[in-house]
C-alpha cells in the first residue's frame, strides 16, 4: 500500500511537527522567564508578566506547568539537561581520562557560558523550589559530577593522577565551571570564555596530575 493509500502514513511527520513546536513554544517561555526572574525575582514575577514577555497568553503558560514554582524548576532543569546532553558528547570517544576530563570540563564551561544568567538563577532561587523539586534537582547534578569523578578514578586507576578523593576533585571542578556565571562581572574584564577555561584546566591539572605525568600534559598544565 503506498503512502498515498495510508490515512496515517503523514502521521509520524504531524507529530514531529507538533513535538518541534511545542519544543519552540517551551523555549520562549523559558527565555521570558531567566529573563524576568533575573529582573524582578521569583517571588515579584507574575504568571501575566510572563505571558507577555513571552508574547504567548497565561492559558498557554499553563499548558506547560501547573504552579509559578514549576517554571523555576523548569528554569534549573533546563541548564543540568544540557549538561547532561553536551557534557557526555565532548568526552565521548577520548580514552585517556586525563584527556576525556579536560573536554568533559572544557564542555561544561561551555554550557555555564551559554546560560549564564540561568546558571545564576539556580544558586539565587533555589530556596523557593519544593523539596521534592530540589530533590531531584540534587540526583541530576549527582548525576552530572559522576562524569568527572569517573576520569578521575580511572586517572588514579593508571597512575597518572595523584590520590586525590573523586567526590571532592569533581565537586571543584564543577564549582570552577560555575564560578563564571557568579563572577562574570569581574572574571570577563580579564577573561574571554576559552582563556577561562585553560586558566581553570591548568590550575586543576597542575594539582591532579601525578608529577611524572606533568610533561606529557604540558598543553592542559602550562597556562597561556
Amino acid at each position: 500500500m503506498s503512502e498515498s493509500d495510508n490515512p496515517n502514513g503523514n502521521l509520524g511527520g504531524i507529530e514531529a511537527v507538533r513535538a518541534a513546536r511545542i519544543e519552540w513554544r517551551l523555549g520562549q517561555i523559558l527565555t521570558a522567564a531567566v529573563k524576568l526572574l533575573s529582573e524582578q525575582g521569583f517571588q515579584k514575577m507574575l504568571i501575566t508578566d510572563l505571558a507577555k514577555e513571552a508574547g504567548v497568553s497565561v492559558g498557554t503558560i499553563y499548558q506547560y506547568v501547573d504552579t509559578k514554582e514549576d517554571i523555576l524548576l523548569l528554569v534549573v532543569n533546563d541548564i543540568i539537561e544540557s549538561y547532561r546532553r553536551e557534557v557526555p558528547a565532548a568526552m565521548e570517544g577520548i580514552e585517556d581520562p586525563v584527556e576525556r576530563l579536560a573536554a568533559g570540563f572544557r564542555a561544561y564551561c561551555l554550557v555555564v557560558d551559554a546560560h549564564r544568567t540561568a546558571a545564576l538563577l539556580a544558586y539565587q532561587e533555589t530556596k523557593s523550589i519544593s523539596k521534592e523539586g530540589r530533590e531531584r534537582l540534587m540526583r541530576l547534578e549527582v548525576e552530572t559530577n559522576s562524569y568527572f569523578s569517573d576520569c578521575i578514578q580511572a586517572g588514579m586507576r593508571l597512575g597518572k593522577f595523584a590520590a586525590v578523593e573523586p567526590a571532592v576533585a569533581s565537586g571543584t571542578l564543577t564549582m570552577l565551571a560555575h564560578m563564571w556565571a557568579l563572577k562574570h562581572w569581574y572574571l570577563n574584564s580579564m577573561f574571554d570564555v576559552q582563556t577561562y577555561i585553560r586558566s581553570q584546566l591548568s590550575f586543576v591539572m597542575k594539582a591532579l596530575i601525578a608529577g611524572e605525568y606533568q610533561k606529557s600534559y604540558s598543553h592542559l598544565v602550562n597556562f597561556s
